[in-house]
């Protein structure tokens, strides 16, 4: 009988004991998929942060690169993409664009507008850009003169997690200077009057609050020094005579300053002025000289932060200021084209040149076309082809984009931490002829190419 109870008892422990490790396996496997833990085994991960790794590995959880490396260790039940015919690169982030937005004009200062008063995006296709490899797009507001801010978006994903910044950049146009620089340094001027403006009004509200305070120290000395039959008896106050207006009480200076109002349209300049947190100007240049008129506006504004975008063309006279451009050590944005010295039949390389004379150089495309998004890695590919360093081609279209709108250290390069905003390419990154087979955005699949046997 004994041994009977033994046996039921070891046997209730032994099922007690299966049963829990299902339901530890289960929770675990659950535990697993919430993370949502997926794993890329690549031919060639171009990190852009530090070596290339052939066949390696991108561990991915939730969102975001975990790992890098090759032969990693993972769970066994993350979802796994077998892309080991291709080569995985950062997704590219296309710094200046209109892409879907309408067409229209402003001028004068307005620093209050923003691209994403503009942009509906269930109205915009993003195709010919995610097709492209461009995870990303920063929308510029239209017009002249200060149009107002850049605001980035990611070109897929959740709607949730499309809009990355509201508010990045300052755009100044600087390429028509005889109305331009009028505008820039009216707008530097006007910010400056608005800083004096809250600081005067600081100065007099701290001088109303020190005055109050010996007032009211002075009126206590005096009571304590005063016997209380000396002290003048406090007079009621009396009603004011017939036809006389009562007299106003006088307003108590308030507890706290409160800032005078600053001009909404001048505010993103009072930023720069004030070296505010991530505030920077993109100044357009059409021409050499369009550098030298936006620099001695610039003279007495040192510390305003400022990147420039070289609207590059075939004939680009930007190499007579590449000198002046390294000396400053400026970021400038350009286009990837081979050019020609003006009136020679001379081939240059901008980009190299700039980059040579000690700039950091991003490149966005020349347009906002299918055409030039899809020639855009061919045109990198002709850089480099014509002396650009492949790093400094890589860089050019990965990680710099990225740390022109300030979001380098989340995007831009395949490292733990960043986002998994991945581009999955049938070949090299500076071979024309690699064509994008997959977008993946925060880890998951947000574009493919269609199958074209599929198709067929």
């Amino acid at each position: 009988m004994k041994q009977d109870t033994a046996n039921r008892a070891s046997s209730l422990l032994c099922s007690l004991s299966v049963f829990a490790a299902i339901a530890f396996s289960a929770s675990l496997a659950a535990a697993q998929h919430d993370e949502r833990i997926v794993v890329v085994k690549a031919g060639r991960i171009i990190t852009v942060s530090g070596d290339e790794i052939e066949r390696g590995e991108i561990v991915i959880r939730d969102g975001k690169i975990e790992l890098v490396g090759r032969r990693l260790e993972y769970p066994a039940g993350a979802t796994v993409i077998e892309a080991r015919d291709q080569t995985v690169i950062p997704g590219l982030l296309n710094a200046f664009s209109r892409h879907g937005l309408p067409n229209y004009n402003r001028s004068g200062v307005g620093g209050d507008n923003k691209a994403a008063d503009d942009a509906i995006l269930g109205e915009i296709d993003f195709e010919p850009l995610v097709s492209n490899g461009f995870t990303a797009v920063a929308l510029c507001p239209p017009g002249g003169g200060i149009p107002g801010l850049a605001s980035v978006y990611r070109t897929a994903g959740a709607d949730d997690q499309r809009l990355l910044d509201a508010e990045n950049y300052l755009l100044v146009w600087m390429s028509n200077p005889a109305s331009d620089k009028g505008v820039w340094r009216g707008a530097l001027t006007k910010a400056k009057a608005e800083i004096d403006k809250v600081d005067k009004a600081r100065k007099d509200w701290e001088e109303a609050q020190k005055k109050a305070a010996e007032e009211a120290k002075k009126k206590a000395e005096q009571e304590k020094t005063q016997p209380p039959a000396q002290q003048p008896a406090q007079q009621p106050a009396q009603p004011p005579k017939e036809g006389e207006k009562p007299a106003e009480a006088k307003p108590e200076a308030p507890k706290e300053f409160v800032p005078p109002k600053i001009d909404p349209a001048h505010q993103p300049v009072v930023d720069l002025i004030q070296k505010k947190a991530d505030a920077h100007a993109l100044i357009v240049l059409a021409t050499a000289s369009d550098f030298l008129h936006s620099d001695e506006v610039l003279k007495g504004w040192k510390d305003v932060a400022h990147n420039y975008y070289l609207r590059l063309g075939v004939s680009s006279d930007f190499h007579l200021v590449a000198r002046q451009l390294g000396e400053k050590k400026a970021f400038v944005m350009a286009h990837p084209l081979i050019g020609r010295y003006p009136s020679t039949a001379s081939r240059s390389n901008p980009v190299a040149l700039l980059i040579e004379a000690g700039c950091t150089v991003a490149l966005t495309p020349g347009a906002d076309s299918t055409f030039e998004y899809n020639q855009y890695r061919t045109r990198l590919a002709d850089l480099a082809r014509a002396g650009l360093r492949r790093e400094d081609a890589i860089k050019a279209i990965t990680l710099h984009p990225w740390r022109l709108v300030g979001m380098d250290k989340a995007f831009g390069s395949i490292e733990k931490g960043k986002y998994a905003d991945l581009v999955f390419l049938d070949g090299d990154i500076l071979d024309p002829a690699a064509q994008v087979k997959r977008v993946m955005i925060l880890g998951e699949t947000a574009w493919e190419a269609p199958d074209r046997q599929a198709l067929r």
